[in-house]
């Protein structure tokens, strides 16, 4: 359906330009140069021309554009990068800071009761 609709937009440019290129067939003086030098040539070419003109520059300051803009992406996807592993790094300093956590806290019953057990026995030899 999209291919269709192209086709007959087409269609209607091409015939515009026929139809267009027949009615200003009068010739003009061209001069690009102020009064050095000129040329004779059909209205509907000086047309056209001054058209294709703009269409290029259009093209250019687009490609110039998109190159910036391709600059940019690719600036931008090492930031992303660099900030996944950093994110990546984190999380492993994290789990290892929770294992190390529960290490200690399995850890610290056991020596409060060593050093229950040390106290009490302390406490009996000091009896004695």
């Amino acid at each position: 359906m999209l291919r269709i609709f192209k086709l007959i937009i087409q269609a209607l440019l091409v015939a515009y330009l026929v139809i267009f290129s027949v009615s200003n067939g009068a010739t003009v003086t061209f001069k690009p140069f102020m009064n050095v030098v000129q040329y004779e040539i059909p209205l509907f070419l000086l047309v056209i021309f001054t058209l294709f003109i703009g269409i290029v520059i259009g093209a250019v300051a687009m490609y110039g554009e998109k190159i910036g803009l391709n600059s940019k992406i690719k600036k931008l996807n090492k930031e992303i990068k660099a900030d996944k592993q950093e994110i990546e790094r984190l999380q492993k300093l994290t789990i290892s800071q929770e294992e190390n956590e529960k290490t200690v806290s399995e850890e610290l019953p056991k020596q409060q009761e060593k050093n229950e057990v040390t106290v009490s026995n302390d406490i009996k030899d000091a009896i004695r």
